[in-house]
């Protein structure tokens, strides 16, 4: 007999057992018993390990979500779907989708572990794309390589599958000293894009000596405008096109601009004329502030264009979080609508 029959009735007992164990925290004392007390429905994806083989999908009280999240590695769901991990640092990060009954996404992003900020390259780029701009016959990595330390991911399955998903795959770069303009974005820093851009078409952005190490008839395709109903207001071209990356349109609103330290911003990619990927951008020492305390997870609001050219499900805020019961960050993209 198959040993997956048996494999949520044990987790469910896990799952009982970490709830008898708040069951002091949450019952209703002798003294509080006419108190109201919260018995709204919510969705938790339940887990007795760190493994996302061992979760499952329950439904529990209000009152007792918050003793349950304390004392378990669960977290408020549906459960996740995940992607393939990928190693960077002491780690390795991987995406993840919660999704609803009829395949809305709720929530679409990165995770990855507290260790992950551990041990990370500490040279300027993985050299995957340079370019001897100035043709003396040497490749300088700090001014001839681009897209520091990245980690192509797929995304999960289950998200792909589904009707109204404009993404395609994601993108993680880690800028173990930042990069230009100087003064503004040159602190270590992770770039997590998610690409509406088929991955071959990004593949096929080349090297050459124009602007960000990028082919100078590419740059040309990528700094083509975007139509002014697809420009969310405030984003300007500056020029930075990039080998195997595409232009990068600016908030100019955004505070690092206007003389605050950067530590998070959203950036929209463009080639073609067309929005090509979506970016929040994070420093990491934002990261370790969140795990510190000193930080709070937060989230954002996404600058929106008038309409999309690609039909789907389009977030509204973007999302950074520490969940210490797991030890993992998230960054996400959530409040979705379909345009």
């Amino acid at each position: 007999m198959s040993k997956n029959r048996y494999k949520r009735p044990l987790i469910a007992s896990s799952a009982a057992a970490a709830l008898l164990g708040t069951a002091a925290l949450v019952a209703p004392t002798a003294t509080s018993a006419s108190a109201a007390v919260d018995t709204t429905p919510v969705k938790v994806c339940l887990t007795g390990t760190t493994s996302t083989t061992n979760e499952v999908n329950v439904t529990l009280p209000k009152v007792a979500v918050e003793p349950v999240l304390q004392s378990t590695p669960s977290y408020l769901g549906p459960c996740a779907a995940y992607g393939t991990p990928s190693a960077l640092g002491n780690g390795n990060v991987r995406t993840y989708a919660q999704q609803d009954a009829t395949g809305k996404p709720l929530s679409i992003g990165f995770v990855f572990p507290k260790t992950t900020l551990q041990n990370l390259p500490t040279t300027m780029t993985d050299q995957h794309h340079c370019f001897d701009i100035n043709g003396n016959g040497v490749v300088d990595e700090h001014t001839e390589c681009m897209g520091g330390h990245e980690r192509p991911l797929d995304l999960p399955a289950a998200l792909t599958g589904s009707s109204g998903i404009p993404y395609k795959w994601a993108l993680l770069n880690f800028n173990s000293m930042g990069h230009g303009p100087e003064g503004i974005y040159d602190t270590p820093h992770f770039d997590f894009h998610f690409y509406v851009q088929p991955k071959a078409e990004r593949d096929a952005i080349r090297p050459g000596p124009c602007a960000l190490a990028i082919n100078c008839e590419d740059f040309a395709t990528a700094t083509k405008p975007i139509p002014a109903p697809y420009l969310p207001a405030g984003y300007v071209d500056n020029g930075v096109a990039e080998v195997a990356m595409g232009n990068h349109l600016i908030d100019q609103s955004s505070p690092e601009w206007h003389g605050t330290p950067f530590t998070q911003t959203f950036i929209y990619g463009a080639y073609d004329a067309k929005i090509s990927f979506l970016e929040p951008m994070i420093t990491k020492a934002y990261f370790d502030g969140l795990a510190s305390g000193a930080n709070p997870s937060t989230c954002f609001p996404i600058p929106q264009p008038q309409a999309w050219q690609v039909s789907g499900y389009y977030p509204k805020n973007y999302c950074i979080k520490y969940r210490a019961n797991r030890g993992d960050f998230t960054v996400s993209m959530e409040n979705y609508q379909h345009s």
